[in-house]
């Protein structure tokens, strides 16, 4: 019973201090299917101020809104003139100051269905 516990107490230190690696996103097309997109930076990370976000689809897609929130703060949207489609797509983000930040995104296929999600970071 103690190394089981030992065990548990173990990994779930490891999972707690883990970054997730994927955001929640929500699919608006037809495809129907909920997808993982694993973004950088991951939903829940904490570091230096990220220079650039990315996300990769399943699908090709093309990023067609970014807005990065500070907490307490005005969103503030990137521009994403010249942003190029694929199954992972970036942009250069501004500079970030050290506190918490959401950055919500959407995309969009070829087929014209949409994805939305939000990345929960805090920048050091």
């Amino acid at each position: 019973m103690r190394k089981a516990l030992l065990v548990l107490a173990v990994v779930l230190t490891l999972a707690s201090q883990a970054p997730l690696a994927f955001a929640q996103a929500h699919d608006h097309g037809s495809h129907g299917e909920a997808s993982a997109v694993q973004t950088t930076p991951a939903d829940g990370a904490m570091g230096a101020a990220p220079e650039r976000f990315s996300a990769t689809f399943q699908h090709a897609m093309r990023l067609t809104s970014l807005v990065i929130t500070p907490r307490g703060g005005d969103p503030l949207s990137v521009d994403l003139a010249g942003a190029t489609g694929g199954t992972t797509v970036s942009a250069i983000l501004p500079r970030l100051t050290p506190g918490n930040y959401t950055i919500a995104w959407t995309a969009s296929g070829a087929d014209n269905h949409t994805m939305t999600g939000r990345v929960r970071y805090m920048v050091h």
